[in-house]
């Protein structure tokens, strides 16, 4: 069998991800998978290809959070000769199911109904406005022939009472759990590269620099720690693009009003290697904005590597972080609740060393690559079968 795994935008993020952790067992279980991606600047087609994925870079318009009028009207001129030549590619590339791996753009889904081929639609996030989800899940109830939701909280939001026609899977991001592991070693060398203290606590977090991750509430909540942990350190992972030049500059200047010295924060910039880095956090932050989420792989991730963590009640992520047992969960927006629950873990060795192992055992038993692989072959098999029986 062979899929496309569609992703509408170039900048490397979750989907990419997805693809790129469960490709080799896919393979394994006789799946071929070929990433279809825009061929614009953003990093994604690359690290796919890196990773020996093959790569289709082709043109893919998409919507912009903007009010100026010619990138919508560029859309829109494009998406039919777009949707025409993704369709041809299908049909040359021999795919046999097609992953629309995001809500918008809706290329894949209008390409796959074109060619006549099975079309699994994920809904990874809770981001388009009400006035884009509505157009949009009319046309997944169309097109779709099997709907897949990242989480539980996603499939509420997104359908309610009203039931989707087609067959649903729930399902989350998956984790390498051999790359990701608890390694003190890791931990102890990537310390030495920052100059981190041994004995340092260091509270971290994961993902690209854009405002929907909310980093000004991590800078926020640093303050607030620092405030009775003097030791402490804070380490930021993640890609710095061109277009979040502002929200940047926005962010030093929460740096520098924290009151945390501004060595203490730690920028690595974007890792391909984030397993390395994870194991030196003793806690991990989600502060990610409401609307925004769906479940962020970096928690899997850091759950994998025995890291606690603390998170805001955004879509699915209390699905995951489960309270008490591998961290905690408060409200969006509120740093001094971030800082308050990250304390309550640092001051506590065994409350700490408790939540780590019940987080790496939960990565390993349900979010594990392998297990997600067999789940996305059988969802493909079921699109096919609802794809025929229409």
């Amino acid at each position: 069998m062979r899929i496309a795994w569609i992703v509408g935008y170039p900048v490397y993020g979750g989907p990419h991800n997805h693809l790129l952790r469960i490709a080799a067992p896919l393979a394994a279980l006789g799946v071929e998978a070929l990433a279809i991606v825009p061929d614009e600047p953003g990093g994604a087609a690359d690290r796919l290809r890196d990773a020996g994925i093959a790569v289709l870079a082709t043109p893919l318009h998409r919507m912009r959070a903007t009010r100026r009028v010619r990138p919508h009207v560029e859309f829109v001129a494009r998406l039919a000769p777009e949707v025409f030549g993704l369709a041809r590619a299908l049909i040359e590339h021999e795919v046999d199911v097609v992953v629309q791996a995001t809500l918008v753009p809706p290329h894949g889904a209008l390409a796959a109904r074109r060619a006549g081929l099975p079309l699994v639609w994920q809904i990874v996030d809770t981001r388009p406005p009400p006035f884009v989800q509505r157009p949009a899940m009319a046309m997944v109830r169309h097109c779709a022939d099997l709907t897949m939701f990242c989480g539980h909280a996603l499939a509420e939001s997104y359908v309610g009472r009203r039931a989707l026609p087609m067959p649903t899977e729930v399902f989350y991001p998956p984790v390498d759990t051999e790359r990701f592991v608890v390694s003190p070693e890791r931990r102890r060398a990537t310390r030495a590269r920052y100059r981190i203290p041994d004995d340092a606590p260091v509270v971290g977090m994961v993902g690209n620099l854009n405002p929907q991750k909310g980093w000004e509430y991590f800078i926020r909540a640093a303050g607030h720690l620092y405030r009775s942990h003097p030791k402490i350190w804070f380490m930021l992972v993640g890609a710095d693009y061109e277009v979040h030049r502002t929200y940047r500059q926005r962010l030093e200047e929460e740096m520098r009003a924290s009151g945390v010295p501004r060595d203490r924060f730690v920028l690595t910039g974007e890792s391909t290697e984030v397993e390395t880095l994870l194991p030196a956090f003793d806690v991990k932050l989600i502060t990610s904005v409401p609307r925004s989420e769906g479940a962020p792989t970096s928690g899997l991730e850091a759950l994998a590597c025995g890291v606690p963590i603390v998170a805001v009640d955004v879509a699915a992520i209390s699905e995951f972080v489960r309270e008490g047992v591998t961290g905690y969960v408060v409200p969006p927006l509120q740093p001094r609740a971030l800082a308050e629950a990250t304390r309550t873990i640092l001051d506590d060795h065994d409350l700490r060393a408790a939540l780590s192992a019940a987080g790496r055992k939960d990565a390993y038993e349900r979010y594990d690559a392998v297990v997600n692989a067999r789940l996305h072959r059988d969802v493909f098999e079921r699109a096919r079968d609802y794809h025929g029986s229409r």
